[in-house]
């Protein structure tokens, strides 16, 4: 079990308080991969190092340039060197208890055991595939995630089946007695009697079963709810024109047509649309560490100019 040091304990204090000691120490236990560092990673970056992981490793050999001070706060006024190298003492500052990391080797199936969740950005949808069967292969959990312009895209496998801790529906108050402790969040408590471990009423295991990238299926086999859905799916698949793909696809699958507002608001870097995004996937990384709360099940699709965001349940039976 680990174990918290003073500075740690003092740290994180108030992310105990949120979501408890035991989902604190899975934290202090994970390790996670991340690959690429644009304003997208960096968001990511950021919040999985306060978070208090054990160790962050980053991979993006790609060389900084003077146009990536606008929008990578990670990238500040060094040129000449990696994305990754640039990005690790900015990291590091802000929390010097994570183990951060720079790494010019990409994943393997000889290096991927060493990592609890990997993280992919800005990829295509082939190489999602193949580094999500890797990790499937390895019991790792795998995230890919992207933004282009306006709209954000994210996806999850934490493996076939996954159990965590939620609460019960319509439940808001535990056990009389543990509203006073810090950790008032936790599925267990200490026995006053000295019995051992009680459950904390309220809280259930649940179990989550994910899918594969690829065993998602291809666009007419979801039910689609916004259009962001669409562009997603065509954009990852580097379809030559999205306009007529996103036209052509909606009317075979009878779903909304894409507004024009949106399509023409698909270039470019939106810092505020990283950060919507970025937050997310940090959230779901964070969750799936700790084994609290429901998790996405396995897609996650955003509008920026709507403002909703839209999870698409593509699990298979």
């Amino acid at each position: 079990m680990v174990e918290f040091t003073e500075d740690e304990a003092a740290l994180y204090d108030r992310q105990i308080r949120l979501w408890g000691v035991d989902a604190q120490r899975a934290l202090r236990s994970a390790n996670i991969f991340v690959k690429r560092c644009g304003p997208l990673g960096a968001e990511i970056c950021k919040n999985v190092v306060l978070s208090g992981v054990n160790s962050l490793t980053l991979h993006d050999p790609r060389v900084v340039g003077e146009e990536q001070f606008a929008t990578n706060f990670l990238l500040r006024s060094e040129t000449g060197k990696t994305f990754a190298e640039t990005a690790v003492p900015n990291l590091q500052i802000l929390n010097p208890l994570v183990k951060v990391t720079a790494s010019s080797e990409d994943l393997s199936k000889d290096t991927i055991t060493q990592y609890t969740v990997v993280c992919v950005t800005d990829g295509s949808y082939e190489e999602y595939a193949q580094l999500n069967d890797l990790c499937r292969e390895h019991g790792v959990t795998f995230l890919a995630v992207n933004t282009w312009g306006m709209a954000g895209f994210m996806f999850q496998d934490a493996g076939e089946r996954f159990n965590f801790i939620a609460e019960k529906a319509n439940v808001h108050k535990e056990k009389k007695g543990t509203e006073a402790l810090p950790d008032a969040k936790r599925r267990k408590i200490e026995d006053p009697d000295g019995k051992g471990e009680t459950e904390v009423e309220g809280y259930e295991e649940r179990e989550a079963r994910f899918v594969t990238i690829r065993q998602a299926g291809e666009v007419t086999k979801l039910k689609f709810s916004s259009p962001s859905v669409l562009i997603a799916q065509g954009l990852l698949r580097g379809v030559p024109d999205i306009r007529q793909y996103c036209t052509e696809m909606a009317e075979r699958i009878g779903a909304k047509q894409v507004p024009d507002d949106l399509l023409q608001n698909l270039e470019g870097t939106v810092v505020p649309i990283c950060a919507i995004v970025g937050g997310i996937a940090s959230q779901e990384i964070i969750k799936v560490v700790s084994k609290k709360d429901p998790p996405i099940v396995n897609s996650f699709y955003y509008d920026g100019l709507s403002g909703a965001g839209i999870i698409e349940n593509t699990r298979q039976g």
